[in-house]
């Protein structure tokens, strides 16, 4: 199978998806499209187009402002190849992302099962295809001294201006502040958590900076005795932050926000552990910061689980078995 995409700067499909296609003997071509000015963009989609041949166009979440959408939406529709469209950034970002593309693909795939009842209506095939992790990159790693904390979180810290958007800024609060506020001892790695223009900042000394590679993450997973997840969703039954998949193949105990998607697809206290509230965190955290046994068995479990599940691989077969039939039929 062949399959060509055009946004080469979101690493966590890089080292994702594309990976275990790859692995699975795609031949997969990523040009960086972005890279050029518009008439060579032009050109160099053209050229790709004509000798690669591929089988159809894979589209991620947010590739808005990386190249000229209108032309290269025309130039797929002149060499007629199929154009798949993954979803990423719903369900927020539906109408100002997924809605740029969503109308010019031949097929949709989306974390969020809940957008499918949007994009049917539209006439457009789609399906749910969740996020996952790659085991080459999310495992169970010797533990470093930098990374080795009570408690971690790797995020960046965006602020959700609009009322529909706010639930991130509750899971901080849940979270992230009371632990501050007690003193744990606590390490925080992303963007703008020092910066008072987002509306909430940290201290520095519980800052660990602003940029971690990718691939490092899993080292600080494996490191930290407790880590923290936050999430922008609370509206969806599958959908929730790629890192929640990525924290258990690391084999990390998992403390996060209760979601529905959380609900869903794992169980409190067996696979991770959720709170609803700063109260409940505190509760939890001094719980389980004492009982390392229950912890480590909570870890092991969550890790066994994401494995069984939600690996790259099965988000492979998924594809492939949604997508394919619907391909033939073209």
């Amino acid at each position: 199978m062949k399959v060509l995409c055009v946004n080469h700067l979101l690493y966590y499909i890089n080292k994702g998806i594309f990976d275990a296609m790859l692995d699975y003997g795609y031949d997969l071509c990523v040009i960086p499209l972005g890279a050029y000015g518009k008439e060579q963009q032009a050109t160099v989609l053209r050229e790709v187009l004509t000798y690669f041949r591929p089988h159809y166009i894979f589209t991620p979440g947010w590739s808005v402002g990386i190249f000229d959408v209108d032309q290269f939406l025309e130039i797929v529709k002149e060499f007629k190849v199929p154009h798949v469209y993954w979803a990423t950034e719903d369900p927020i970002f539906t109408e100002d992302i997924s809605m740029v593309f969503v109308p010019h693909s031949n097929y949709v795939f989306t974390p969020a099962e809940e957008c499918n009842e949007i994009y049917h209506p539209l006439g457009i095939a789609s399906s749910t295809l969740m996020f996952g992790f790659h085991p080459r990159f999310f495992y169970s790693q010797v533990p470093k001294p930098e990374y080795q904390h009570d408690i971690a979180l790797v995020a960046n810290n965006f602020y959700w201006f609009s009322e529909e958007k706010n639930f991130r800024r509750k899971a901080l609060e849940d979270l992230v502040v009371p632990l501050i506020n007690e003193g744990y001892d606590i390490k925080i790695w992303g963007l703008n958590w020092t910066n008072p223009q987002y509306g909430f900042s940290i201290d520095p000394k519980f800052y660990g900076g602003c940029f971690v590679p990718y691939e490092e993450t899993a080292s600080i997973y494996s490191s930290a005795k407790i880590v923290l997840g936050i999430h922008s969703v609370n509206t969806s039954v599958t959908q929730t932050s790629i890192r929640t998949y990525e924290i258990l193949a690391s084999g990390a105990f998992y403390l996060t926000c209760h979601t529905p998607a959380h609900e869903n697809l794992f169980q409190n206290h067996k696979h991770l552990v959720w709170s609803k509230s700063a109260e409940e965190t505190l509760d939890l955290v001094k719980y389980y910061l004492k009982h390392e046994d229950e912890r480590r068995a909570i870890a092991r479990q969550g890790k066994a689980e994401v494995y069984r599940k939600h690996t790259y691989y099965h988000r492979i077969k998924e594809l492939e078995e949604k997508l394919h039939p619907y391909l033939e039929g073209c």
